[in-house]
């Protein structure tokens, strides 16, 4: 591209600035007002921008984006013209900041300059913005005013010289670096007041404020006014500073500014800060004073004889009051309205306070309320904002609205809100402002409002709607909704605005959001324009594999599939093709793979996202291999194969009530006190003993009715099982042995593999209640002593006889019989017949456990012959991590390397050093192997922590010895624990360190109590 430098360009011609607004005898001053003179590079001065960035930090090297062709164009028009003003100049900076383009509301395009990375490492100018109240306190008392705008304010200050490498941009024409204060730099602010202070010195508050770019010349005549002005003009032409004719006002007896209006009478509000409470309508329905009262109540405590004054108000809200909104109603609205325009309610700014900026967005309008804390702490307001939407607005979505509402309302009070040296506080009641740390994607309208918002230091805070009334009410005042009919009535939320750009500036927390400078600005384009690019260059390139050239020589040979476009895209079938260069076809699948806006579909529907407009020969194998190679899918998803492992049966008990399973049916209604009930059943006769208790039930509780309805009547059992898992179980035994103070010897555990008898002995029970109790469900727990007889009176399905019959060898008695003697021979013959009856049911169980392995076996796989080193991944549901909630975790965890094979279906996995407190082997069921990626430069993100809490799910059953083991200079303690639910197996004892028994402390002291001779942790280390 062929620029002309300052140097090559012609002579300025001559301009005539249009002064039709400046009094004739400032026309001596035209220059002044001079756009080209604008234009012209300033010279070096003491004011020139510093950049100093801190120690050992370098601004960073960004990405050169794509650009469409309108883009380029207006990007080539950008360079040319400021080359010529000699504001940029090509550059050899090693760093360099991206740009993009947005649009305008004019349909223009304005270039942005994301200088996110310079201003993070440039330390700040902590010069300080004049005070409103004090710019304000001598020019009020003038009887005449001039107001004075400046045209490209910052451009009239040069960058420091040896700091212009710093500003560096970078574009597809080369990298360019600013002479001149580019818009977007944090310190531009401080800068530019430090420069019109010294200009203006010996005038400020004199006869002459100034805000930045806004100077305000006030005077007590007209005459004196003349000659201020006059000298205001010569300093603007000494400092070639220059002003916009159409944007100043010249002696003007009133003047807006700062958002107050200063006239000879006085100080008074502008109506921009109240427009919203003086437009305000009038009542129409209760609703509608509802909603006003509910915002006036947040000020009563500034409004004198507040209750007195709104009492006709509240007396139409009142139930059973017609609608009736007389004179004493209009009075008393339209008095609020006047006291909420005035003060004590309305406070002068002061921008050392803490400021707070209260924004809300409804469908049909935006509002703000910009107040600051006060000595006493309260929140008090200095201006409100509010407007309707109107067209394309209307259809914008939820995020866009309430970042419409930050945006407007900074925009409104820029002159307040610019330069806070704290945090300035934004509450929104919008919570999925989220949404853009999130996505990181912003469409071409948030960063137009981003850019603008980079100037601000600001904090984004959520709070409830239900606790934001405030804001809330003026969006959602009854004239801001659209009539029927109107063209603006018909609302739409498309979903459809092309993603631009990822950022990184906002914080992913709900509760304060940082946004220093710059804020929401362009951090990564989409790729899809970018990898098209590519595509058309590997296209043309030399680098071409047979392929390719097949390929290309069919579609020149007229292959109806191929074709080449006019955008030079080889297609197949209408499809671009893209060919097996470097990375394409990786980021094709990342794209509509791994990328948010693809959502990490399935084989079939990522397949189908790809072909919408990529092919390639063997697409369907690379997404497959593709799939199956992606950590994120396996940890997240349910498997949808058949489980692993075939069905291993529960070993069939020896005598009655030598193995039980437990369950609770849980949330009932109460009865008698009672929301729970505990169900035992014995394994081998089947007999089931109903409990009532509670739904929260501990463990200590649990033994207490153990010992009360099983113990007492059947002894200690060998083995207990439950649904609910190890730790239930532990628990429980624990407490039973400090019930029975006696040292107990019993295997427990988690069996996902379990009979499922106790579940389906549950719902015969819930079929018996819910045909006998009454209509208000609260009797249940005196018909379950009925529901246990009938229960185990009734023939098992299983063994054919009742459990009753099979426990006792009798059946019970229904009517009243005389007593019968039993002789020492008929004992001995019931004693023999019992224990066959023991025997056969032993043999019955068996047969019904083959017969249900061979129909459980059908909905189950094989499991697989994992070796030691293979990679699996391991089931994270019974893992109970630090993450808050289970539905939104990892489905699977890991992957982990097996090093060791327990049995025919458990396996020892190499787990991360915090889950220590896990046992590591594991049943088959929890594993699913992991596939190695094929995908040539794919690199896959790494695990998330896996952090255990609280008390680990698999669990240590108890200590059975401690042991010091010795070692050079150290000494170690050791504990053997026995773990619940790894019995039978070699795992099932291990000698582990005494600090990892973290979670267990109440075991370590129940096994020193026992075994006080045995080494513990107050043995002296020698």
């Amino acid at each position: 591209m062929k620029v002309r430098t300052p140097a090559e360009s012609s002579s300025v011609e001559g301009e005539t600035p249009d002064l039709s607004g400046v009094p004739p005898e400032y026309h001596e001053f035209a220059d002044v007002f001079s756009k080209k003179k604008a234009d012209t590079l300033p010279e070096h001065r003491p004011y020139d921008l510093k950049i100093t960035l801190e120690e050992g930090k370098v601004p960073p090297l960004g990405p050169i984006y794509s650009l469409s062709q309108v883009e380029l164009d207006t990007l080539r028009e950008y360079i040319e013209e400021n080359l010529r003003s000699g504001f940029i100049r090509p550059s050899n900076s090693p760093c360099g900041a991206p740009v993009l383009f947005v649009k305008k509301k004019d349909g223009s395009l304005r270039l942005c300059v994301d200088y996110r990375g310079l201003n993070k490492i440039t330390r700040k100018d902590r010069y300080p913005l004049p005070l409103v109240s004090d710019l304000l306190d001598t020019p009020r008392k003038a009887r005449i005013y001039t107001k004075i705008d400046l045209r490209h304010a910052y451009n009239l200050v040069r960058i420091a010289p040896g700091d212009e490498w710093k500003t560096a941009f970078r574009t597809r024409y080369g990298s360019f670096e600013w002479l001149v204060m580019p818009f977007g730099l944090s310190n531009a602010p401080a800068a530019f007041q430090r420069f019109v202070n010294e200009v203006f010195v010996d005038l400020l508050d004199v006869c002459v404020v100034v805000y930045l770019d806004d100077i305000l010349i006030y005077s007590n005549s007209l005459e004196e006014h003349r000659q201020h002005v006059k000298e205001v003009l010569r300093r603007l032409r000494k400092f070639k500073l220059y002003a916009r004719a159409d944007k100043c006002e010249f002696h003007a007896t009133s003047v807006e500014y700062l958002g107050y209006i200063l006239s000879p009478e006085g100080l008074t509000m502008a109506e921009s800060k109240v427009k919203a409470i003086l437009d305000w309508p009038e009542p129409r329905k209760v609703r509608d004073i509802q909603s006003f009262l509910g915002f006036a109540n947040f000020y009563r405590r500034f409004i004198h004889n507040y209750s007195e004054i709104v009492l006709p108000l509240t007396r139409l809200t009142r139930k059973g009051v017609p609608w009736n909104f007389d004179q004493r109603c209009r009075d008393s609205f339209n008095a609020l309205k006047k006291a909420f325009t005035s003060a004590p309610i309305l406070h002068h700014w002061e921008p050392d306070r803490q400021i707070t900026v209260e924004t809300d967005a409804s469908d049909y309008a935006i509002a703000g309320i910009l107040s600051i804390t006060t000595e006493s702490g309260e929140l008090h307001p200095v201006a409100f904002h509010s407007r309707t939407l109107s067209g394309a607005e209307l259809n914008y979505d939820t995020h866009d609205k309430d970042l419409l509402a930050i945006f407007e309302c900074f925009k409104t009070w820029r002159h307040y809100l610019e330069g806070s040296g704290t945090p300035i506080d934004v509450v929104t009641d919008h919570k999925n402002l989220e949404y853009f740390s999130t996505t990181k994607l912003l469409t071409r309208r948030q960063a137009r409002w981003s850019e603008f918002l980079s100037q601000f230091n600001l904090v984004i805070r959520f709070r409830p709607g239900k606790l934001g009334a405030k804001p809330d009410a003026l969006t959602r005042r009854w004239d801001v909704y659209p009539k029927e009919g109107g063209s603006d009535y018909s609302v739409v939320n498309p979903h459809n605005f092309r993603p631009v750009f990822r950022q990184e500036q906002l914080s992913a927390s709900l509760r304060a959001t940082y946004l220093w400078q710059p804020v929401l600005r362009a951090s990564f384009l989409m790729d899809d324009e970018q990898l098209q690019s590519d595509i058309r260059k590997a296209l043309d390139s030399d680098s071409r594999d047979s392929e390719l050239s097949a390929a290309l020589a069919a579609a020149h040979q007229g292959d109806s599939r191929w074709s080449r476009d006019e955008e030079g895209f080889l297609r197949f079938n209408g499809r671009i093709y893209v060919p097996d260069v470097s990375d394409l076809r990786l980021r094709v699948l990342r794209s509509r793979h791994d990328h948010p806006t693809a959502g990490h579909w399935g084989q079939n529907k990522t397949q189908a996202l790809v072909l919408r407009n990529y092919a390639w020969p063997g697409l369907r194998a690379y997404v497959r291999d593709y799939m199956k190679s992606c950590t994120q899918c396996v940890r997240a998803k349910t498997p949808q194969h058949l489980p692993y492992g075939t069905l291993k049966q529960l070993p069939i008990p020896e005598r009655p009530w030598n193995s039980i399973s437990m369950d609770l049916i849980e949330q009932l209604p109460s009865s008698g006190g009672y929301t729970a009930i505990l169900v035992v059943v014995d394994r081998l006769t089947k007999q089931a003993i109903f409990i009532p208790t509670h739904d929260t039930l501990t463990a200590s509780e649990l033994a207490d009715l153990f010992v009360m309805h099983v113990f007492s009547k059947h002894g200690v059992p060998s083995h207990v099982t439950s649904d609910r898992g190890s730790e239930f179980v532990s628990h429980f035994f624990r407490s039973l042995r400090k019930a029975l103070d006696m040292r107990l010897h019993f295997t427990s555990g988690y069996h996902p593999e379990g009979d499922g008898q106790t579940e389906r002995v549950n719902q015969t029970l819930e079929q018996y209640l819910r045909i006998y109790c009454n209509y208000q469900q609260d009797n249940w727990a005196r018909l379950l002593p009925l529901a246990e007889f009938a229960y185990n009176n009734a023939p098992n399905a299983t063994t054919g006889i009742s459990p009753f019959f099979a426990n006792k060898g009798y059946h019970p008695g229904l009517t009243v019989h005389p007593e019968r003697d039993l002789t020492s021979a008929r004992a001995r013959e019931f004693a023999v017949d019992l224990e066959e009856l023991h025997t056969e049911l032993r043999r019955q169980i068996a047969e019904a456990q083959a017969r249900y392995q061979v129909q459980a076996d059908k909905h189950r796989l094989p499991a697989p012959d994992f070796r030691i080193g293979d990679l699996v991944y391991l089931k994270a549901e019974h893992i109970r991590t630090t993450r808050p909630s289970k539905k939104l975790s990892e489905k699977f965890l890991g992957p982990f390397e097996i090093i060791a094979k327990v049995g025919t279906h458990s396996y020892t996995l190499r787990l991360l050093d915090s889950m220590r407190a896990v046992h590591p082997v594991f049943h088959v069921s929890q594993l699913e192997p992991a596939t190695l990626n094929v995908i040539p430069g794919r690199v896959q993100p790494p695990p998330p922590p896996v952090i255990v809490d609280g008390e680990p799910e698999y669990e240590i059953l108890e200590i059975l010895d401690s042991k010091l083991d010795r070692h050079r200079k150290t000494c170690k303690l050791l504990y053997l624990v026995c773990w619940a639910g790894y019995e039978g197996t070699d795992e099932e004892t291990l000698w582990i360190l005494a600090m990892e028994l973290g979670h267990t402390q109440e075991l370590v002291s129940d096994f020193h109590r026992t075994y006080p001779d045995k080494p513990g942790p107050l043995e002296k280390v020698t």
